[in-house]
């Protein structure tokens, strides 16, 4: 059963959303992952045109991890604001996609390899819980919920803020990163402008719908991605209208996020409250 709901594009989804918490719970709104998702795939696609397969994979990771480090300059070395610094960087990255794309591209289809529905359950189990025990059972994974909780008391304690920040920033996009290059190689299989586009977004709205948490992000993803990616099958299956069919994962989502709100589960996560915070040094714990 689960086979036939997990799919490549969920598989891509989680690795996305999976990317995007761990920035956040290290403090920083990631509003840039939309033009990260959609540069990753372009690099990914041209990669695999000129070089293959494994190179794509190592050139879009190198790509992430450079974007990840500018992100960090502007916020934690800078200190520009977190949202300003996202939009901005949407913007720049959706014209470098397009313009190497086309450049470079062509538009010329690439050979799109396949993964084996039981290789998606195992991969989806494994990395969520990955990212789970790297942030609820390891050191790291808690001084990175201190920067995202509390950096004034985390730099009181001798963590260098700013480091931690970076560090979650290219871990995060190393698997944002990764999730794009799912998306390019198995699921989509080839490019076009904007390829990808909205997909970044949506991954940081399933990452809040679950107040930050592994384990609920990825079974909301789960959901959302089969509901979305079988509304026209159920839509004959059923015989019911257009209308309500588009709407359905979002009404699921949504349904869970009520759900989480109104259960004690909400007071057991503690979400980032200085998510968006402009950090300065200086300003220490009192």
């Amino acid at each position: 059963m689960i086979e036939s709901i997990l799919n490549v594009f969920t598989l891509s989804m989680i690795f996305i959303v999976l990317g995007d918490i761990i920035v956040e719970r290290s403090g920083i709104v990631n509003l840039a992952i939309d033009g990260m998702v959609t540069l990753a795939i372009a690099i990914s696609y041209i990669s695999i045109l000129r070089f293959g397969f494994i190179q794509a994979l190592v050139v879009t990771l190198v790509v992430a991890v450079t974007i990840a480090l500018i992100v960090s300059f502007f916020i934690n070395i800078l200190h520009a604001s977190h949202i300003l610094t996202g939009l901005s960087m949407n913007i720049a990255l959706y014209g470098v996609s397009v313009t190497i794309g086309i450049a470079l591209g062509g538009g010329k289809a690439i050979r799109q390899t396949t993964l084996p529905s039981i290789y998606v359950v195992v991969y989806t189990v494994v990395i969520t819980f990955m990212v789970w025990y790297l942030l609820y059972r390891t050191k790291v994974g808690a001084i990175i919920r201190a920067c995202g909780f509390n950096p004034r008391a985390a730099e009181t304690l001798g963590v260098r803020v700013w480091r931690v920040r970076t560090m979650a920033l290219s871990i995060g996009y190393t698997l944002i990163a990764i999730g794009s290059y799912i998306y390019t190689t198995m699921y989509r299989g080839a490019w076009l402008p904007y390829s990808g586009m909205g997909s970044g977004f949506l991954a940081l709205a399933l990452a809040m719908a679950s107040s930050w948490h592994p384990l609920l992000a990825s079974i909301i993803t789960i959901l959302f991605v089969y509901f979305y990616t079988s509304m026209y099958i159920l839509q004959l299956a059923y015989g019911v209208s257009a209308a309500v069919i588009n709407m359905l994962p979002f009404i699921v989502s949504i349904a869970i996020v009520i759900l989480i709100q109104i259960t004690p589960i909400k007071k057991k996560l503690a979400i980032p409250r200085a998510l968006g915070e402009i950090y300065f040094k200086e300003e220490r714990a009192v």
